[in-house]
């Protein structure tokens, strides 16, 4: 039987996709219909790629998910990846911090419940969030990462499969992002040779407003180097 590779809060193929490309690994994506940017999801399709529609805020969504797998035919999970929403934990939203506590004094220590979430399983794990407040309320990063860091994994020629007007040759852009290891998860490789980012920013930031589910899942797309090095780096044998 073939392993499996949970991708938590995925939306698109580009986290799945070099598991998919190995041919070894069965993929499956869960996010949930009325999570924020779910609606503006793809519905790219691969025949060891499954999507489960559970709501993973939601008590037993560990167990739905397990029954899932075995109702599929799936192996439990073998390594993990998670993209737990950062709308209430990214620090460039502090300001808004102050409000949404007075509404819900709760709201951070339930979005740190999603991200803790892939402890529900006993195997390597990573989540994935920019900069946040994730470093207090659970426990710091393994270590930070840009985008561009992982280029030279692109071609040379390489052009963004979905929105080349928003994202440059190669992901080559800056986006500080935290890396949470957990269970023996490896974090990815990256700088190699001169690759450097063009631009000083997140293109997305500077052409994409307002709070769109289009624009909250055009921010959310996995950079396609970053993808590769986590799966060279936690591929069974690796």
């Amino acid at each position: 039987m073939k392993p499996t590779i949970l991708f938590l809060y995925n939306s698109s193929l580009h986290a799945p996709q070099p598991w998919l490309d190995d041919g070894g690994y069965n993929c499956v994506s869960v996010d949930y219909d009325d999570t924020d940017h779910s609606k503006d999801r793809t519905q790219d399709s691969h025949k060891s790629h499954t999507r489960l529609n559970i709501d993973l805020g939601q008590p037993l969504a560990p167990q739905k998910i397990n029954d899932a797998l075995g109702a599929l035919g799936l192996a439990m999970p073998s390594f993990i990846l998670s993209f737990a929403p950062c709308t209430d934990m990214a620090v460039s939203g502090a300001a808004h911090f102050k409000t949404k506590g007075t509404r819900d004094p709760l709201f951070q220590i339930r979005a740190t419940n999603d991200a803790k979430l892939v402890l529900a399983w006993d195997c390597p794990s990573i989540v994935e969030n920019p900069v946040s407040v994730l470093a207090t309320t659970w426990k710091k990063p393994t270590g930070y990462v840009h985008p561009y860091q992982f280029g030279h994994l692109l071609p040379s020629d390489d052009v963004h499969p979905e929105y080349p007007e928003y994202y440059p040759p190669q992901d080559r852009y800056n986006k500080k992002t935290g890396l949470w290891c957990s269970n023996g998860a490896r974090m990815p490789l990256g700088i190699i040779g001169d690759n450097a980012p063009l631009g000083d920013a997140n293109p997305c930031h500077l052409k994409l407003g307002g709070k769109s589910a289009r624009t909250k899942y055009i921010r959310s797309l996995t950079p396609r180097g970053m993808a590769i090095a986590i799966y060279q780096a936690n591929k069974m044998g690796a």
